[in-house]
């Protein structure tokens, strides 16, 4: 598995942690259900779709990773009454695309008889040819 990198882009390591600082602070906010309201629930959603879209692009793996939390996003956009994202739905680079079964490799059929062109073999003058 291929490790990041030990020192990340300008300002991504600084961004990160305030987002993770936020984050908590957002939670010990957040403890019951009724202290949401549908722009703050909006805004929660679409700060996780930006982070999980940012993270996808950390690894070669990490696209794949990221989709399902992603599609989970869309559900619960739906159950909370949020519109929906104006992002389209993500979606892996060949997903939903039908694989056509391989075409058997056909190799020409091989030459036989002599082929275009021949003109029979010269014997030189002088020279018979071999009884059989």
């Amino acid at each position: 598995m291929t490790e990041l990198p030990t020192t990340a882009a300008p300002g991504l390591a600084e961004n990160a942690e305030a987002l993770a600082d936020t984050a908590c602070a957002l939670h010990d906010i957040a403890a019951t259900p009724g202290s949401w309201s549908a722009s703050a629930a909006e805004d929660a959603v679409e700060a996780i779709e930006i982070t999980a879209l940012a993270l996808g692009s950390a690894h070669p793996a990490a696209a794949a990773a990221v989709l399902p939390l992603l599609r989970d996003l869309t559900r619960l956009r739906q159950t909370l009454a949020l519109p929906p994202s104006d992002r389209p739905e993500p979606v892996l680079q060949g997903e939903g695309q039908t694989v056509a079964p391989p075409v058997p490799i056909t190799r020409g059929r091989s030459r036989r008889g002599l082929g275009p062109g021949y003109k029979g073999l010269r014997i030189p003058a002088g020279r018979t040819v071999p009884e059989a």
